[in-house]
């Protein structure tokens, strides 16, 4: 029994979720935050037909090579011996059960990665667009795999693909068959298949189409950050719209954590240098102390600096500082700014799941502690 168990893990590591069926897909772009010109592109495993507009082009084995690049408005393709042509837009179909191709980006140069399904490409904003369709259970993995990394508890793994399913079918249902997915921060981060850790799969197949919903059954805003300091906040501190699942919570899960407090420094020039900027008057002493000896001792939302308002989320974007709740004292020439937390600090904080997975906690004991008033359901129970 033990060595079959082993045997299955070894499977589902090995073989991708991806399968020639009727599962939904989703569509992501690549590379979205970057313009690229050229990039080649290997199927790993499987086999793949290349088709434009003019129709099938091509067919390609293991380990054949293709270049594309960005010429005017066209896409110029060429395997390691001849230029194909040029084309307004390409598509790579899969044809066999299991298909995994390597991409990487010659200009800009960027590291390879692998990934599953079928790709289009085409041109927009003077560069190549590159787009993924895979199926949802195979994206949902390669998320959590980026988002969480390969050494978390499995119930965290279970939390977080809960998470990332609800937040991939909340963008779906609120943008209708136009919805847009690009592959960093500004969605979720998405670098290519689950390689790393099988329980991560497991752990997506356990869930599969599990989401949460909120007390009027609607899809909630999955909102999660790297670690909350000891203190979650409310949504309308952060953002402009108040939700009633997304609520301050005291978090000692999250204490005595790798990115519970962190230091930073400023020099005094270019810290004051930012409030003269913003209409602070940074000659008046009582002024200038009080700007160089900022006190949170909660997250606050703004202060009042005599009659001038302080956003720490301001300074947070501009002097890129992990989060927003810290205080500050001069040493010198610098101005220290010794803070709490990384991240917005609204909803789940990620490091205190993975404590409360540590301790026996199971995924709906996490997403009940950091949700307000929420229920995990099947999507399928949605209208």
């Amino acid at each position: 029994m033990k060595f079959r168990l082993i045997l299955f893990i070894i499977i589902i590591f090995i073989v991708p979720i991806s399968t020639k069926t009727n599962a939904q897909l989703v569509q992501v772009e690549l590379f979205n935050q970057f313009s690229i010109k050229t990039i080649v592109i290997i199927p790993m495993e499987g086999k793949y037909q290349l088709i434009s507009e003019q129709g099938k082009l091509y067919k390609l084995k293991k380990n054949n090579i293709i270049y594309f690049t960005h010429v005017g408005d066209s896409i110029s393709v060429w395997d390691a011996d001849h230029h194909i042509g040029l084309f307004s837009k390409v598509n790579l179909m899969g044809t066999a059960k299991y298909n995994i191709f390597k991409i990487e980006s010659v200009y800009p140069a960027l590291p390879a990665r692998l990934y599953e399904g079928d790709i289009t490409l085409e041109t927009a904003n003077n560069a190549l667009k590159v787009e993924n369709y895979i199926n949802i259970d195979s994206y949902l993995a390669g998320v959590v795999e980026a988002e969480a990394g390969p050494s978390a508890p499995f119930e965290f793994y279970k939390t977080q693909a809960i998470l990332s399913r609800t937040y991939l079918y909340e963008i779906i249902n609120r943008l209708g068959k136009n919805y847009k997915i690009g592959d960093d921060v500004n969605f979720q981060v998405y670098k290519g298949m689950c390689q790393k850790n099988a329980n991560i799969k497991l752990a997506v197949i356990h869930t599969r189409g599990l989401v949460i919903v909120d007390s009027t059954s609607q899809l909630i805003t999955a909102a999660f950050h790297s670690n909350s300091g000891g203190s979650t906040a409310n949504s309308e501190d952060v953002w402009i719209t108040s939700k009633t699942y997304l609520k301050q919570t005291d978090d000692s899960f999250s204490l005595n954590q790798r990115n519970t407090e962190w230091e930073d420094s400023v020099t005094i020039a270019d810290w004051l240098n930012y409030f003269e900027n913003n209409g602070f008057n940074v000659l008046d002493d009582s002024t200038n102390r009080k700007l160089l000896n900022i006190v949170q001792n909660t997250r606050e939302k703004y202060m009042l600096i005599d009659k001038d308002t302080l956003s720490p989320r301001k300074l947070r974007s501009t002097f890129k500082l992990r989060s927003s709740w810290f205080c500050t004292y001069v040493n010198g020439e610098y101005v220290i700014i010794k803070g709490r937390g990384y991240g917005h600090g609204v909803g789940l904080s990620q490091e205190g799941a993975m404590q409360m997975a540590r301790q026996n906690y199971s995924f709906l004991d996490i997403i009940n502690y950091y949700y307000k008033n929420v229920k995990v359901v099947h999507i399928n129970k949605i209208s």
